[in-house]
């Protein structure tokens, strides 16, 4: 009766333990532990600001304080949507259209830029930060 007993236990164990990923309790956090304060793959403003512009261009000697565009957090906003570039034709921003956002330019090193790609003296932004700002203007450049 033991051993009987013994082999049910092991059996409900082992059949218990081989469930795939698909059993992953819904509270579960997505795989790679994505924390991106973006809603539905939409990327806000809040994000640009905190993971890009705080971090790569909001340093002394760079877009801080009294260079222009300050990207500091609380001035970045109406400095940079809509406001002035180098390039006439271009804003810093242009809600709805990166590919004529001279900021987005400067990051991707796009036709027409003046001087070098951004940030300045350090490597490149990823592809996925570079991603998150375009999706960010194509979504209107919104203050979220």
């Amino acid at each position: 009766m033991k051993l009987q007993f013994l082999g049910l236990a092991l059996s409900i164990a082992f059949v218990a333990c081989s469930t795939d990923k698909s059993t992953q309790m819904v509270f579960d956090p997505p795989i790679g532990g994505a924390s991106d304060n973006t809603s539905m793959g939409e990327t806000t403003f809040s994000f640009v600001q905190e993971n890009i512009l705080d971090r790569s261009c909001a340093l002394s000697g760079c877009h801080a304080d009294s260079e222009y565009p300050n990207l500091s957090a609380g001035q970045a906003y109406d400095n940079i949507v809509n406001g002035l570039s180098s390039s006439p034709d271009q804003p810093l921003i242009n809600p709805g259209d990166p590919d004529n956002s001279y900021l987005y330019l400067k990051l991707v090193n796009g036709d027409g830029i003046f001087g070098d790609r951004m940030p300045k003296g350090n490597p490149p932004l990823s592809d996925e930060l570079i991603a998150a700002v375009r999706d960010w203007i194509e979504r209107g450049a919104p203050n979220d």
